[in-house]
């Protein structure tokens, strides 16, 4: 089939590969980035594929081209794509969510039965997501935690240059400001319980200070790079309460950051390392 997906994020790459080894032609990526729009996003195809570049186009181009389908190959905002491709009056058959409404229905009820098991046994502590970006998932940790305090970290300005420094040539390439197209009150918008957020703006893990005596049962990490990944884990790790879960995205992805960081944390404290069923996150437990 002829494809178009709409994503032109790092996780859309794994999407893509998935695409193309079933025979399926990639047309190109579209975006509602205007920073991520005109430009090439680059796909490094092993087995001697090569390198394959993929141009990077507004949405309104979808409608220039012949289609079978357009697959929604980001986690974020996945929703609210398929209304606007809707609205842009594409028939429902030919909009394709089935990749990422797995990853997020395992990730989902991972959360659902966590939150059931910690009101059963009554765990105390905070709620914490460093790299919240349009805090798609962020409600959902708010509405199955409503009693809880739910501190929201992020840059809200998208990747911080000083953290790319770490990176692969790949990810270096994606640039400071990747991901900005956010802001505080567009993630607070979405909060059922509001009033139990609390938003830590700026660089992390500058924005942890003044929590060194906090508690936390559920924590997830969703910075996509090493060193955030890893000043993450040494925050909030040792800060989890007994029974506590700390969850890192990406750890089985193409930011390759995020492994090594999770690999040498976990190495270094002994501590086991557990998928969660999404395809792309594992837990640490306490």
């Amino acid at each position: 089939m002829n494809l178009i997906l709409f994503g032109a994020a790092m996780s859309s790459r794994r999407f893509a590969y998935d695409c193309l080894q079933k025979g399926d032609t990639i047309l190109f990526f579209a975006d509602n980035d205007p920073n991520k729009q005109n430009t090439t996003l680059t796909l490094e195809c092993g087995g001697g594929g090569g390198r394959l570049g993929f141009d990077v186009l507004p949405p309104s181009a979808i409608l220039e081209h012949n289609f079978d389908k357009v697959v929604i190959a980001t986690l974020a905002g996945a929703s609210e794509i398929r209304a606007q491709l809707t609205e842009m009056g594409i028939a429902p058959h030919r909009i394709d969510d089935s990749y990422v409404a797995t990853y997020l229905a395992s990730l989902q009820n991972f959360l659902q039965n966590f939150a059931m098991l910690a009101k059963e046994r009554a765990l105390s502590g905070d709620c914490a997501e460093v790299g919240v970006y349009r805090g798609d998932f962020a409600r959902h940790i708010n509405a199955h935690f409503p009693t809880k305090k739910l501190y929201l970290f992020d840059t809200f300005e998208g990747f911080a240059a000083a953290d790319l420094r770490a990176e692969s040539a790949l990810v270096q390439g994606m640039g400071a400001g990747h991901f900005a197209n956010t802001s505080v009150e567009l993630v607070l918008s979405k909060m059922p319980h509001k009033e139990q957020c609390v938003v830590r703006k700026g660089w992390f893990p500058d924005t942890a200070r003044g929590l060194e005596d906090s508690r936390f049962c559920f924590v997830r990490l969703d910075t996509d790079l090493y060193d955030p990944i890893l000043a993450g884990l040494a925050f909030f790790y040792p800060r989890l309460v007994p029974g506590g879960i700390l969850i890192v995205d990406d750890y089985f992805s193409t930011y390759d950051g995020v492994k090594k960081a999770v690999d040498a944390f976990a190495a270094k404290s002994q501590i086991p390392i557990v998928p969660i069923g999404d395809g792309i996150s594992v837990a640490l437990a306490k």
